[in-house]
């Protein structure tokens, strides 16, 4: 553990629909024995919420150095619109915001390789092996999501010959129709979801609607992963920088955020 002081490391996370655990109070119990400094969460549609959290930060002295990570899957209006403009309202807008979880570096490897490892464990080669990538998408997609699409690309080029695939839970393409978005026999399925909530636990198998002879393989909700705290703890700390007694977040521009703030004041 560092004998610096670390900035505040928040997670931030959507919410669950139904009794779904509490995915990012978890992450952030995983990262706290390994961050000198406060670490809390909240939620943007469920409790506790985002702004009373970051309300009670300012109040206990704890926003002045801030760092978010947004645990999402997609490049929406949550992460890039909605999440900046609840900063700027509690006074935070220096706050630094992580790349959501589809953009961690290493984070495509860690599902490839969960897949790979995966197809290993049941002996399949990887290619007669379709994987699919199943983010929780939107109601009105018609398409797959341009950066769900990308994170596709990127995995395939590390699963070695095994076909990608994209089935959403909500919006098209659906994972309803898996079976004719899939040209292999087997299928590996890699929940791209936050937590255990219902669509994990009841919409993905209702989709699925596996029948006797299928083989298909249902990994757990990427953010239930042991490995993903590591990921995020390695891009927090990429995101700081160590100045006497303190370890200050770098800003935006890659920069000291108290030496911009001056700056800007001057």
């Amino acid at each position: 553990m560092s004998d610096f002081e670390m900035p505040t490391l928040m997670m931030v996370s959507h919410g669950n629909s139904g009794n779904g655990g509490d995915p990012a109070g978890d992450l952030a119990r995983s990262v706290a024995p390994d961050w000198n400094g406060p670490v809390t969460h909240g939620y943007m549609r469920s409790q506790p919420s985002l702004p009373e959290q970051l309300d009670g930060l300012v109040q206990a002295g704890n926003a002045e150095r801030l760092i978010v990570f947004p645990l999402f899957f997609s490049e929406g209006y949550l992460v890039f619109e909605e999440l900046p403009r609840d900063l700027d309202r509690a006074g935070l807008g220096d706050a630094v915001i992580l790349p959501p979880a589809l953009n961690l570096p290493g984070f495509d490897d860690l599902v490839a390789q969960k897949a790979m490892f995966a197809m290993a464990r049941r002996g399949w080669a990887s290619g007669e092996t379709s994987v699919f990538l199943v983010p929780h998408g939107l109601k009105t997609l018609t398409a797959a999501l341009p950066e769900t699409v990308r994170f596709g690309d990127q995995v395939g080029r590390l699963c070695g010959g095994a076909e990608i695939c994209i089935g959403n839970i909500e919006g098209h393409p659906s994972l309803a129709d898996w079976r004719t978005i899939a040209s292999r026999k087997k299928a590996v399925i890699v929940p791209m979801l936050a937590g255990g909530g219902t669509h994990a636990r009841q919409d993905l198998p209702e989709l699925i609607n596996a029948r006797a002879g299928e083989e298909i393989e249902i990994l757990p909700p990427v953010g239930q992963w042991a490995e993903l705290p590591d990921l995020v703890l390695a891009e927090a700390k990429r995101h700081v920088a160590r100045f006497g007694g303190l370890a200050v977040p770098l800003g935006p521009t890659g920069g000291d955020i108290w030496a911009e703030r001056m700056a800007r004041s001057a």
